[in-house]
């Protein structure tokens, strides 16, 4: 049984379709299940449940890939992320080749952190106001109501860590717009030195494995991404059966 997106939104809400889908899965209907799971997706009605569900029917479909994409999308909801962690915990498990995983440094840490929880424009809109508070004690000190002199230290230093911050700011947006994670879902896909089957091979990448697209220097060439491997290694793969968080 098939349903489509069209028909289906027409007559069922959301939370029914996800119902249905539900059921579908419990009765062992996987590949029906998932089609519901991926209209529900498609339509923009998206939470943790949904992703995390997605995640184990792949997983009943020994798409272990595509599972992991799944349940990385399922932690970013609060409602599931410890379920999902314990998901991908049995997941990664289950790979048959594992990568080899750098460390991030505590700089990217950092970023990824301003992104995910103040996110840009907040850390933007503290640095504005930070910056605000000592110009308006400069301009005082201009018209008399204070001495330069005596709230001197305090006017550098606000308007100095308010730049720093919109400047933060302006960088974590950077590394947000050009970056991507995304997760291998084929068996195995070749890196290569440039976007060209006949160039030098860099290495294989395996069902599973984490990478980082740079989404501007993607943009040169159709059909190809250019990513990091986990281990550090740069290189450019075939797109096609890599799918982005």
């Amino acid at each position: 049984m098939t349903f489509t997106l069209g028909t289906v939104e027409a007559r069922q809400s959301p939370q029914a379709l996800f119902d249905e889908a539900n059921t579908l899965m419990e009765n062992g209907q996987l590949n029906e299940a998932m089609n519901l799971y991926r209209d529900i997706y498609e339509s923009g009605n998206v939470s943790g449940g949904l992703f995390l569900n997605m995640g184990i029917t792949a997983v009943q479909l020994d798409s272990m890939g595509l599972a992991k994409f799944y349940f990385l999308k399922a932690r970013d909801f609060e409602t599931t992320t410890s379920q999902a962690e314990q998901a991908l915990e049995y997941v990664n498990s289950q790979f048959s080749r594992q990568s080899a995983m750098l460390p991030k440094l505590p700089w990217d840490k950092a970023i990824d952190w301003i992104n995910h929880v103040p996110g840009a424009s907040g850390l933007l809109i503290l640095g504005f106001l930070i910056t605000l508070c000592g110009l308006v004690l400069l301009y005082a000190c201009w018209f008399g109501s204070f001495t330069f002199s005596t709230f001197s230290t305090y006017i550098i230093s606000l308007i100095v860590a308010g730049s720093l911050l919109a400047g933060l700011a302006f960088y974590a947006d950077y590394v947000d717009q050009r970056y991507d994670e995304a997760v291998l879902i084929e068996n195995s896909r070749r890196v290569y030195e440039t976007a060209d089957l006949n160039s030098p091979l860099v290495s294989i990448a395996y069902e599973g494995y984490d990478l980082t697209v740079d989404n501007w220097k993607s943009s040169e060439s159709q059909d190809w991404l250019y990513v990091r491997l986990g281990n550090g290694q740069f290189g450019w793969i075939l797109q096609d059966g890599i799918k982005t968080l």
